[in-house]
């Protein structure tokens, strides 16, 4: 073995081009997994981006718009969200959700229920069929300021119906569920 380095490669020997050390074309292509990787993360972030905006659109209250706040007030939103389906579920059988079915065993119809959320009223309404008896129905709704957004009449049976309406509380609503389950119930029953 000799020592003196007369064998040893010199520096230009050790100059290394990439077409030496790629075969024909695995430059390029090395290149473009390192842009497809590129362009795969800020597709990430710019949707990542566009999904935090559309959270923070809904989110009430929002004044910081970095990740964090945003997500941490997301969270707390969720949780008074859930703790307010709590409450409605523990309200289902107080005053807001009203059944007014009271009279003979022979005469169970009309059975009317009613439920409000903030300012709808959602009322179903199983009766005896009737000529006229929706325009009863509607017109003492409007009487009492409310206006129908939807409503569902369905018969059931050859003489019975059954109603669902969902209308909007206006400025001139005033009265209590019970009432007007109970006006209601003697519009229906007034031939």
């Amino acid at each position: 073995m000799e020592e003196s380095g007369e064998n040893w490669p010199c520096d230009s020997d050790l100059e290394i081009c990439d077409d030496d050390f790629f075969e024909d074309g695995e430059s390029e292509s090395f290149d473009d997994e390192i842009g497809d990787s590129t362009d795969r993360n800020g597709r990430y972030e710019r949707d990542l981006r566009e999904k935090m905006l559309t959270l923070s659109a809904i989110i009430p209250g929002l004044k910081k718009m970095d990740d964090t706040s945003i997500l941490e007030k997301a969270r707390q939103y969720v949780k008074q969200l859930q703790e307010r389906v709590k409450e409605l579920e523990k309200d289902v059988g107080s005053n807001n959700n009203y059944s007014d079915n009271c009279g003979s065993s022979n005469n169970i119809l009309p059975d009317v229920e009613a439920v409000v959320l903030q300012k709808q009223v959602l009322i179903t309404i199983h009766c005896e069929k009737q000529k006229s008896v929706m325009l009863k129905i509607l017109t003492q709704l409007e009487n009492l300021h409310l206006s129908v957004v939807s409503s569902s009449v369905l018969q059931f049976g050859k003489s019975t119906l059954d109603v669902t309406i969902v209308a909007q509380m206006g400025d001139g609503y005033n009265i209590r569920v019970d009432e007007l389950v109970k006006t209601l119930r003697r519009v229906i029953l007034t031939q």
